[in-house]
């Protein structure tokens, strides 16, 4: 059963208009920490800036858990600035013009990426509270393999929460 837009809550329709998302574990889900395989699941994103020839300048940054992958304009649901403005955009520490900036949001996030929210595949249901337990390590592997559908095989740098 693919992972449909139509489990999203108001909220996460409205951001995931404004970015861009994958749907991963399709052929192989994600072993999380717990035990249970996720698959498919969702991962929203953002990138800023373009990824040269050679696949050399990705800047990946990771978020504090409380936000999401708008880091650098307005939040299409909040209406409230990015939450690192003062450090991405053109001429500042992170500029889109030199880097290929991804946000990701988390795995069990509420921007767009599978959290408790989301159907489970098997029963068509809301997770709720039957969402699996995510560690750090999970997320980082979400997020890598959203590296591999994207093509990128090694990052300039990683940086943030």
């Amino acid at each position: 059963m693919a992972v449909e837009l139509d489990d999203l809550t108001e909220a996460e329709r409205k951001a995931l208009a404004q970015c861009r998302h994958a749907v991963l574990g399709t052929e192989r889900p994600l072993r999380l920490d717990c035990g249970v395989d996720l698959g498919p699941y969702r991962v929203a994103y953002q990138t800023y800036g373009t990824l040269n020839p050679d696949k050399s300048n990705a800047i990946l940054v990771c978020h504090a858990l409380t936000l999401d992958q708008f880091v650098a304009e307005q939040h299409p649901v909040t209406g409230k600035e990015g939450w690192w403005e003062s450090m991405v955009g053109p001429g500042k520490v992170l500029d889109p013009a030199h880097y290929f900036i991804i946000c990701v949001n988390v795995l069990g996030g509420c921007m767009g990426t599978t959290g408790p929210l989301a159907c489970e595949p098997a029963s068509g249901q809301p997770w709720n509270l039957r969402f699996p337990v995510v560690t750090v390590g999970d997320m980082v592997r979400a997020q890598a393999a959203l590296l591999d559908h994207l093509g990128i095989p090694d990052l300039f740098c990683v940086i943030g929460g």
